[in-house]
């Protein structure tokens, strides 16, 4: 009475294939820092941060902070930039380490 098809192991194959627990993190990670001017120590507001690798961004507000959540696996480079001041790229080893980044002004 009970048949078991030949190709019944078809219906768990996807379950096996699309595990995203082995591609993403159970949950996102974030990012918090502040955006700081290196030669006055001002905090510098509307920097653009990202991700080079993926679609998240920040901009810094009037305290220079920002913060930036992502699914992707540590570690991630952010790219800061901003017009007045010289680009700059770190990499992120540890998301609960705050990131104070020091940018230096174009000459």
């Amino acid at each position: 009475m009970n048949r078991i098809h030949r190709n019944s192991w078809l219906i768990a194959l996807p379950a096996v294939i699309f595990n995203t627990s082995e591609i993403f993190p159970a949950k996102p990670y974030t990012i918090e820092g502040a955006v700081k001017n290196s030669a006055t120590g001002k905090y510098i507001e509307n920097a653009y941060i990202y991700i080079i690798s993926g679609e998240e961004e920040a901009l810094s507000n009037n305290k220079g902070a920002f913060t930036i959540s992502t699914w992707q696996e540590l570690p991630v480079i952010l790219s800061i930039e901003h017009p007045v001041y010289n680009k700059k790229k770190i990499r992120v080893t540890d998301a609960s380490q705050y990131q104070l980044i020091k940018l230096d002004p174009k000459q």
